[in-house]
């Protein structure tokens, strides 16, 4: 009895263990399968929250919060005779505008957002969701965003602005990414007059683009175009607003040195074609930065 029972205990444990290998190798083929996925995330270019005043479809983890200061010199490189450049370092000692904001993920795909002008003292809050994220089985990523401003600046009517915007992007690989703006606000733009400005458009519609292309490990050529908008008044004439610039990324820090026409940073400010009442010019140059901090992931 006693050598049976070893065998059929022997017997056991072989069919015990058999049954946990298979067990085990059934949850480790389940978990592969969950990471390949095709409705599973790649993982994107990192690129932050903006590409340099454009908003990117991305959202860090949750919980992750992000600060940020951007920076354009008023002074165009090209202003001035080569003697009063020199004098004024190519722009770097005029004034500028500053933006200065901050940012939540409150969840995965949502996304809270502050950011305030020096430009009309303008306060913009936003808030941005992500509809889905580029897989294998879908072939773009796509968020909403939306949001107001308020300019507390003295002399300025049409004080509050609403907008929304849809951010399509593609991802090719893992070195390019290209992105499409659809873009709509209220109360667009200002046209001065004495002493007080008013909004330019009631209604401004437009589709920046822009994409980034990865040089090396966390370096990347970042480009934007904000098309010319053909709702402009009669006899006002623009160009087609543009900005190109370098972003590195260095841990939880994104840098940011740029060239643009369009010092805007706000919705408002770079759907019309015009800045602070003044057209835009495809030759100017203005040089600037932004830095960003992002805590988490």
């Amino acid at each position: 009895m006693t050598k049976e029972f070893k065998i059929q205990n022997s017997k056991f444990k072989l069919t015990a263990a058999a049954a946990s290998f298979c067990i085990l190798h059934f949850a480790f083929c389940i978990s592969v399968l969950a990471q390949t996925s095709p409705y599973t995330p790649i993982d994107p270019i990192p690129l932050g929250d903006v590409l340099l005043s454009l908003p990117t479809s991305h959202i860090p983890t949750s919980g992750a919060w992000e600060v940020r200061f951007s920076h354009r010199f008023n002074q165009s490189i090209d202003q001035g005779s080569g003697s009063d450049r020199l004098h004024s370092l190519f722009g770097l000692d005029s004034n500028a505008d500053v933006s200065i904001g901050a940012s939540w993920a409150v969840r995965r795909d949502l996304e809270l957002s502050l950011l305030r002008s020096n430009v009309n003292d303008d306060i913009e809050l936003g808030a941005k969701y992500v509809v889905f994220q580029q897989a294998p089985a879908l072939p773009a990523s796509l968020a909403l965003r939306f949001g107001g401003d308020i300019r507390t600046e003295k002399d300025v009517n049409d004080r509050s602005t609403l907008f929304v915007q849809a951010i399509v992007s593609h991802q090719f690989g893992n070195r390019v990414e290209i992105f499409a703006i659809p873009s709509y606000a209220t109360n667009a733009g200002r046209a001065v007059t004495g002493t007080t400005s008013t909004a330019l458009f009631s209604h401004a519609v437009n589709v920046p683009v822009g994409g980034a292309l990865v040089i090396r490990h966390g370096l990347s050529v970042v480009g934007e175009l904000v098309p010319k908008n053909h709702d402009l008044p009669s006899g006002t004439h623009a160009d087609v607003g543009w900005a190109l610039g370098l972003k590195s990324v260095v841990g939880g820090h994104f840098f940011e040195v740029l060239l643009t026409n369009n010092n805007a940073t706000h919705v408002d400010q770079y759907l019309t074609s015009t800045y602070q009442g003044s057209p835009l010019n495809r030759g100017d140059l203005h040089l600037g930065f932004n830095i960003e901090r992002r805590f988490g992931k």
